[in-house]
């Protein structure tokens, strides 16, 4: 495992200490959720962190504290795969710095046999930049495939000449099909919320959140984008949890397109 994300960050992470950092964090124990409906046994993601790493982080005088917010938290489930039955799904995360800082976006395909991964998508261009709050990248281009799985990651350039004290964060994700009942209760509505609310109940992550995220700030959308909001925040540290909740809540939200 600890290969998956020394290949991860290959392009950033090219000395030894990186990759024993990376080793050391994969030996950390990882509790699973008991409600997790997509918690299959048989087909556990490759660990990874939905809240930034890294060392410094983006604090330039001392180390950043363990009781502050990450630099990074990725809008997506942690400890399992999060499901998207579309090709080109919405991702999104949240950055706490103020400053606007250059962001890098990488997908990769993973290959959960030989536990290897495939760089297919990058973006690191002087353009892409950070804003305080909730990031949401769309990517109409994007062509992934059903039944493979993927890990994506974010990463915030502090120090172009420091990149091992870059904050990033990865995600796991797979494609799958869309239940025939399913698309036919979505074609008979044109409620945002009744459509959302049909992705929600069947597991489908980031079908529910691109709706929540992007769809118009509707009242309808707001009880349903806080519950998912605080999923994300659920899964972080227990001494955490109540002001990511609240960062998260209240933030403001950023449309990306590539």
């Amino acid at each position: 495992m600890a290969q998956i994300l020394c290949l991860l960050h290959k392009s950033l992470r090219s000395t030894l200490i990186s990759c024993m950092t990376l080793s050391l964090l994969l030996l950390m124990p990882t509790a699973v959720l008991a409600d997790n409906k997509n918690n299959d046994s048989d087909d556990p993601p490759p660990q990874t962190r939905g809240t930034s790493g890294g060392s410094r982080g983006c604090e330039t005088q001392t180390e950043a504290s363990l009781t502050t917010i990450p630099d990074i938290i990725l809008l997506a489930p942690k400890q399992s795969y999060g499901q998207s039955s579309v090709n080109n799904p919405t991702f999104a995360w949240y950055v706490k710095d103020t400053s606007s800082l250059q962001m890098e976006f990488r997908l990769y395909e993973y290959d959960k046999t030989n536990k290897q991964s495939r760089l297919i998508k990058e973006i690191k261009d002087k353009t892409f930049k950070s804003s305080p709050g909730i990031m949401v990248l769309s990517m109409p281009s994007l062509e992934l495939s059903v039944g493979r799985r993927y890990l994506w990651q974010v990463e915030l350039v502090c120090d172009a000449n420091r990149p091992s004290g870059n904050p990033f964060a990865i995600a796991a994700m797979k494609v799958v099909s869309t239940p025939p009942d399913l698309i036919k209760q979505i074609s008979q509505s044109n409620d945002v919320l009744i459509k959302a609310n049909l992705y929600n109940q069947a597991d489908l992550w980031y079908n529910t959140l691109n709706i929540a995220l992007i769809s118009k700030d509707e009242p309808t959308l707001r009880e349903l984008r806080k519950s998912l909001l605080e999923q994300v925040a659920n899964e972080t540290k227990p001494e955490l949890r109540e002001q990511i909740k609240a960062a998260l809540i209240n933030s403001k939200i950023h449309p990306l397109q590539r």
